[in-house]
């Protein structure tokens, strides 16, 4: 007992001991008096260049530590030098290399050999230069450099792959409304280059159908000559024996005359413009403003990208500083400052604000904009952003994989070798007269272009109090087939063929009486996945309202519309319909027979006779349907009985993507004197997508009107 208390009086001395010590030591530095030691400098390993007789550069990097090697391909080429008609082949071309296999194995087939030896072997093509990528255990390095170079030098180029590719692209132009922000970054690129521009442009569904696999051909014979290549390898192996294992690999690959046309001239005139996209379905407004940016070739990017930091750039700029903490105005805000290597590139800052400070958020990012070009800014700010580009230095170099790929990039574009390094030379040297002049020199807040994306209706000021406003329309054009001219003959026929028709399946005046019409059935939908099973029920109230109900099992799903009104309801909640959908919602309501029937004589309503062909082994008549404001269809007949046999229009499939759809009807039954089909079966792009059976069909029941309406 006695030890015990006197080794618990030790510790109390000692503690004493310590606090007394604490006490007396001189104050605490505060952190803004804290000095660091400079950075040491970076170890930076020798990458061999060699070029090989066929005019391949090849870059090679040598590292124990793991016994793999990897491999980066860089091909000068891009969707810069793609067809303005045919937008989206080099994407397509850069994919279908790989996925379509070479002449000796399918696609499928490299998928199982890299699979077996866990390894990969990938392609692409992006604006301005294309890549291909290898990586495998030092074990396999000749299998996968075989299959690497076998997909460079004979792709096949496979129709089916080519489909899928497009099914791809077609999907992402479906999608490429659905994020906010991204709309509004390709709008704001559009405005700063030109809509037209090979830097702003992008495949619209229309360049995509022109796309032939002689194109892709064609595509790769121009680019894809060794001599027009980089090759970059970096891993296990010894690079006297890797080059000669490279030169052997591509020993037939033959060296061509080429000439790559320059890049395009961007040409840029300063000024201030005001525009302005409907987006109903969010609830703030994404804000861009800014201009043309700069490239990396400039004296001044150096000091602009330190600027733009102090700006926008991180929590301690001025924008997160102001407009967000102080002002309270964003959800998030930034500044952007993008500089080429071969063309410039774009300066802008923005914000995500709530829909009632739209107009107060832009005028005070502008006033930030202004304030940097007005004075010089503390040495605070300029400290802190050149030690947060420096810190983050070192990171440039944390694998051999990035400082093999860096060379070959600067090689590419023509730069030095020592570009980072003398980069980093010209940050330490940039001063606060430095950061002013740059920004006095290219910052223009007094001609920007600024877009806003949301809710015009919900701004806390119309957006023409800053200025005329242009309304950008972002509407995805969907190509139509062409129909032969019309003539006052093939429009009568036309217009008489629908009449027999109606009168086939019951007549004018009781297609004339319906009112309501109200539909239930089951729908079995063929999806990647399998087959689907849902019920649904259709309310339609004419000449305007529908109602769409669908038990998924997902959940219910419905389609609302009601005059020029739509929604779209789902166990996520309620939104308006976007135009897109929308318009099908009105295209669809045209599709049904009962309706079509019932409005057939309605103003503008146009149909033409097209003539003959067989349908399901019956001679048919064709008529061209195209009501006044919606897009056409045609209307297949039987050339006996002039009943209707099948539908075919452009819808939209599970990705949103444009799709030829065709509908054969089946199994009339007579509902209330008139007949209506209660089977149809829907193929999309020649494939089944849907068969739907009806259970119940009712007409001029009473139908409550809060059916077309949200809660």
């Amino acid at each position: 007992m006695r030890e015990h208390q006197i080794s618990n009086f030790r510790w109390f001395i000692l503690l004493a001991l310590l606090l007394c010590l604490v006490t007396s030591s001189p104050a605490q530095k505060h952190y803004k008096d804290l000095k660091y030691p400079k950075l040491r400098d970076i170890k930076i390993p020798k990458v061999e260049q060699v070029t090989l007789s066929n005019g391949m550069k090849l870059f090679l990097l040598e590292d124990h530590e793991l016994p793999l090697i990897n491999v980066s391909a860089k091909i000068r080429t891009g969707s810069l030098y793609e067809p303005a008609d045919k937008i989206g082949l080099a994407a397509i071309t850069g994919e279908v290399m790989r996925t379509g296999g070479t002449t000796r194995k399918t696609g499928d087939e490299i998928d199982e050999i890299l699979e077996s030896i866990a390894a990969s072997v990938e392609t692409s093509i992006g604006l301005n230069s294309g890549s291909a990528s290898m990586s495998v255990l030092k074990k396999d390095i000749g299998t996968g450099l075989s299959i690497l170079a076998d997909v460079l030098m004979n792709p096949q180029f496979r129709e089916d792959k080519i489909e899928l590719s497009k099914v791809r692209q077609r999907s992402l132009i479906a999608r490429r409304n659905d994020d906010v922000n991204s709309l509004a970054l390709r709008e704001f690129r559009k405005l700063i280059y030109g809509p037209e521009n090979t830097y702003a442009r992008h495949a619209e569904y229309a360049t995509i159908n022109n796309i032939t696999r002689d194109d892709l051909i064609a595509f790769h014979k121009k680019f894809y000559p060794p001599n027009n290549m980089i090759l970059g390898v970096w891993g296990d192996f010894n690079t006297k024996k890797m080059i000669q294992k490279i030169e052997n690999t591509f020993k037939d690959w033959k060296k061509v005359d080429m000439e790559i046309p320059p890049v395009p001239e961007i040409k840029y005139d300063y000024k201030s413009t005001l525009n302005q996209i409907q987006k109903d379905d969010v609830n703030q407004t994404n804000i861009f403003l800014g201009h043309i940016g700069g490239m990396r070739n400039d004296p001044d990017y150096f000091a602009f990208g330190i600027m733009n930091r102090i700006l926008g750039s991180g929590f301690t700029s001025r924008l997160f500083r102001n407009v967000r903490s102080r002002m309270g105005l964003a959800y998030s805000v930034f500044g952007v400052f993008t500089a080429g290597f071969d063309h410039p590139g774009v300066f802008y800052v923005g914000c995500q604000t709530k829909s009632e400070t739209t107009v107060k958020a832009i005028r005070a990012m502008i006033e930030e904009v202004k304030k940097i070009t007005e004075s010089e800014v503390t040495e605070e700010e300029l400290n802190l952003a050149k030690d947060a580009w420096l810190n983050s230095f070192v990171f440039n170099f944390d694998t051999k994989g990035e400082i093999v790929n860096r060379l070959m990039t600067y090689e590419y574009f023509g730069y030095p070798p020592d570009f980072l390094q003398k980069t980093k030379e010209n940050i330490e040297n940039v001063t606060k007269a430095d950061i002013l002049r740059v920004a006095q020199k290219h910052l223009h807040p007094d001609k920007m272009q600024i877009l806003a994306v949301g809710r015009p209706q919900d701004f806390d000021e119309s957006l023409s109090v800053l200025g005329a406003v242009n309304e950008i329309d972002t509407a995805i054009p969907v190509p139509e087939e062409e129909a032969p001219e019309a003539t006052e003959v093939t429009l009568a026929k036309g217009k008489e063929m629908l009449n027999k028709a109606i009168t086939a399946c019951g007549s004018v005046q009781t297609f004339k009486e319906i009112k309501t019409l109200q539909w239930k059935g089951n729908i079995t939908a063929v999806t990647p996945q399998g087959e689907m099973a849902m019920t649904a029920k259709v309310t339609m109230a004419l000449p305007d309202r529908v109602r769409v109900d669908i038990n998924t099992p997902m959940g219910e799903m419905s389609q609302i519309m009601n005059g020029d009104q739509a929604w779209m309801v789902s166990p996520q909640g309620t939104m308006p319909a976007p135009p897109q959908i929308k318009e099908q919602m009105t295209a669809n309501l045209w599709h049904n027979i009962a309706y079509l029937f019932a409005n057939a004589d309605s103003e503008g309503l146009t149909a033409q006779h097209l003539g003959t062909e067989k349908v399901e082994e019956q001679n048919s008549e064709v008529v061209l349907i195209i009501p006044n404001g919606v897009k056409s269809f045609k209307l297949y007949l039987n050339a006996e009985t002039l009943m209707p046999i099948k539908m075919s229009y452009q819808d939209m499939n599970m990705m949103g993507a444009p799709v030829a759809s065709e509908e054969i009807f089946s199994e009339f039954r007579e509902v209330a004197g008139i007949k209506l089909p209660f089977k149809s079966v829907t193929n999309q792009d020649g494939k089944k997508a849907q068969e739907v059976t009806a259970s119940e069909i009712l007409i001029n029941v009473e139908i409550e009107e809060s059916q077309f309406s949200v809660k």
